[in-house]
C-alpha cells in the first residue's frame, strides 16, 4: 500500500468501557511531584496550579488502561508520569473518549492529551503537537486466523472495526480508493465508540477484524486472544497535545532530557515501541515517519 503521510479494554476485554463514558479524575498518586521542587509551569497556564491534567481514553492496553484496580496504568501514563515529575508537578489523569479530548484541551478542561494521537498538519493547526513515538496500523483477527488475512490485498471485501473515525479510518478508507482502482472488493468499515466496543465486536462475530496502532495488535497476540494479521500501514509520528503554549514548550523540554538520559529509548524497548528521532518540539506543517 501507498504509505501516507496524512496532512493525521482495559487489561481484560470483558470489563465495560463505561469508565470512559465520564471523566475519571482519579490521580496517580505513585508519581506524586517531587518534595522542595519549584513548578516548572506558572499556575497561570495550569487547569490546577502544581497539577499536570492529563487526558486519556484507557481502552488500549499496554498503551494506557485500567488494572483490576480500576487504576489508569500503560506506557503513556507512565510516561505523563515521567513527564510530572521532571516538572515538578503533580499529574492527573482524566479518562474520557478519544473524540472529547482534542475540545477538552481547547477549552482548558485539562492540559495534556496523551492518548496516542497521530499527528497530521490538519490537527497541528488545531492543537500544539509534539510528536515523540512512531506507530503503524494494524490489524487484528480471530484467534486462529481462519480466514487466512496475510496482506492488506486480503482485506479486500472483509468488514473491518475501527474507533471513531480517525487516522486508522483514514488508512483504510486511503487503502480502499486502491482497492477500487484495482477493480477489488472494498473493505466494509465500521466505527465503534471505544476500541474495547470494536474488540467486543471481533469476539463476537460482528466483525472480521479491528484495525488499531501495533501495539495493541501484538499485546492481544501476546495473551493469545487474537492475532495480528496486517501490521505497519501508514507508519507515522503520534504526539501529545496541548491547548497552551507554555506548557506544550515544557512537556517538550521533560521529552528531551527523556531521550538524553535514556528513559525514553527503555520505556519505548519495554514496550515495543519505535522512537520517533525528529525533533520533540512543537511541530506543525507535514513530518516524515522517521
Amino acid at each position: 500500500m501507498r504509505r501516507l503521510l496524512i496532512a493525521a479494554s482495559s487489561a481484560a476485554l470483558l470489563l465495560t468501557v463505561a469508565a470512559c463514558g465520564s471523566e475519571d479524575t482519579s490521580s496517580l498518586s505513585a508519581a506524586a511531584s517531587p518534595t522542595g521542587c519549584t513548578p516548572k509551569v506558572a499556575k497561570s497556564d495550569l487547569v490546577t496550579a502544581g497539577t499536570l491534567t492529563i487526558s486519556t481514553n484507557a481502552t488500549l492496553p499496554p498503551m494506557q488502561y485500567l488494572d483490576s484496580s480500576n487504576k489508569i496504568v500503560g506506557m503513556r501514563v507512565d510516561l505523563g508520569n515521567e513527564i510530572a515529575k521532571l516538572l515538578c508537578l503533580t499529574p492527573k489523569f482524566v479518562n474520557i473518549p478519544f473524540d472529547a479530548q482534542i475540545p477538552g484541551v481547547q477549552g482548558g478542561r485539562w492540559d495534556m492529551i496523551d492518548t496516542g494521537m497521530f499527528y497530521t498538519p490538519e490537527r497541528a493547526g488545531t492543537v500544539k503537537l509534539v510528536p515523540y513515538e512512531i506507530q503503524g496500523v494494524s490489524v487484528s483477527v480471530a484467534k486462529g486466523n481462519a480466514k487466512k488475512i496475510t496482506s492488506e490485498d486480503d482485506l479486500s471485501g472483509r468488514t473491518i472495526a475501527v474507533e471513531a473515525p480517525g487516522y486508522e479510518f483514514d488508512t483504510l478508507t486511503a487503502l480502499n480508493k486502491e482497492l477500487k482502482a484495482a477493480g477489488k472488493s472494498q473493505i466494509t468499515i465500521r466505527t465503534f465508540t471505544t476500541t474495547a466496543d470494536a474488540y467486543q465486536a471481533l469476539s463476537s462475530g460482528q466483525v472480521e477484524g479491528v484495525a488499531i496502532v501495533e501495539s495493541v495488535t501484538s499485546y492481544y497476540q501476546k495473551d493469545g486472544r487474537f492475532e495480528t494479521a496486517v501490521k505497519g500501514m501508514n507508519p507515522a509520528p503520534l504526539a501529545l497535545g496541548f491547548g497552551k503554549q507554555k506548557p506544550a514548550d515544557a512537556v517538550a523540554g521533560a521529552l528531551n532530557t527523556l531521550r538524553d538520559n535514556g528513559y525514553l529509548a527503555t520505556l519505548f524497548k519495554k514496550y515495543g515501541v519505535t522512537p520517533y528521532t525528529g525533533d520533540l518540539k512543537v511541530t506543525t506543517g507535514a513530518i516524515s515517519a522517521k
